[in-house]
C-alpha cells in the first residue's frame, strides 16, 4: 500500500514493476526510490501498539535482464521514503485515509553517513537524522527537493 501511495504521488503508478528490482520506484529522471512502511496498529491481536522500525538493510542487487546478482551489498536507491500509518485507534484506522499517514524522506547518502552498516532504523533514530517530514500531497515536492540537493 505504501509503495502505491508514493508511486501515485509521483505519477509512477502506471504498470507493474518487477518484484525483484533492487529498488521500489524509478522516476523518469532516473532517481531510484526505496519505500519502507510501518504502522502502530496491526491486523492481529495486540496488547500494545507496535514499536516502529524500518528495514534499511544493504542488499545484493539482482538484474532480471542479465539474471546476475551483484557481488557488493549496498543500499540500491538514491532516496528512502519511510511511510508511517500513524493512526492509533484500531476501530477507526483506514489505510486509504491519506490523513492517517506521515512520510519521512531521507537521502541514502545521509543514511550511509550515520548508519552505514545498520539493518534497521527505529522511528526515534530516524527522526534524529532530521528527515523531511511531509504529508501525501507534499511527497513529490519533498522528494524532488532532496534529489536536487544531492
Amino acid at each position: 500500500m505504501a509503495e502505491y501511495l508514493v508511486a501515485s504521488a509521483l505519477g509512477l503508478n502506471k504498470g507493474v514493476r518487477n518484484e525483484w528490482d533492487a529498488y521500489d520506484l524509478k522516476t523518469e529522471a532516473g532517481l531510484k526510490i526505496e519505500v519502507k512502511s510501518a504502522a502502530y496498529i496491526q491486523s492481529w491481536y495486540q496488547r500494545k501498539l507496535s514499536q516502529i522500525s524500518f528495514s534499511i538493510r544493504p542488499t545484493l542487487a539482482w538484474d532480471y535482464e542479465t539474471n546476475l546478482q551483484a557481488k557488493e551489498r549496498k543500499r540500491q536507491a538514491d532516496i528512502y521514503v519511510f511511510c508511517l500509518l500513524h493512526h492509533k485507534d484500531k476501530d477507526t484506522i483506514n489505510p486509504m485515509d491519506l490523513s492517517q499517514w506521515t512520510f519521512y524522506v531521507v537521502s541514502t547518502k545521509q543514511l550511509e553517513e550515520v548508519r552505514p552498516e545498520r539493518k534497521s532504523i527505529t522511528l526515534g533514530k530516524l527522526t534524529k537524522l532530521k528527515p523531511k517530514e511531509c504529508r501525501y500531497g507534499e511527497l513529490k515536492e519533498t522528494i524532488n527537493s532532496i534529489a536536487s540537493s544531492q
